[in-house]
């Protein structure tokens, strides 16, 4: 990675964030959100069951079998933005 592309992400961070991870993010700030008032665990564990359970779907159900880690990471990221924003 050069520096002027180091410089670009720093100057607009979510340009660079495909949509659906951005897409999975708002889905696991949601999830957090819509979970949270049981309790920081079971809201964060929501969001985990649902991001890991979205990516085994994909694996045993779309026709390139094509689950992607990072699509999980972004969601669990939600979740964690949202425990952190105090939602």
């Amino acid at each position: 990675m050069k520096l002027a592309d180091i410089l670009a992400f720093a100057v607009n961070p979510l340009r660079n964030v495909p949509a659906d991870k951005q897409g999975h993010f708002i889905i696991g700030l949601i999830a957090y959100m819509a979970f949270h008032f049981a309790g920081v665990a079971v809201g964060l564990g929501v969001v985990a069951v649902l991001a890991v359970g979205k990516e085994i779907h994909d694996w045993f159900h779309r026709d390139r079998h094509t689950p992607d880690v990072w699509d999980a990471v972004a969601t669990m990221a939600g979740g964690v933005a949202g425990y952190i924003c105090g939602l």
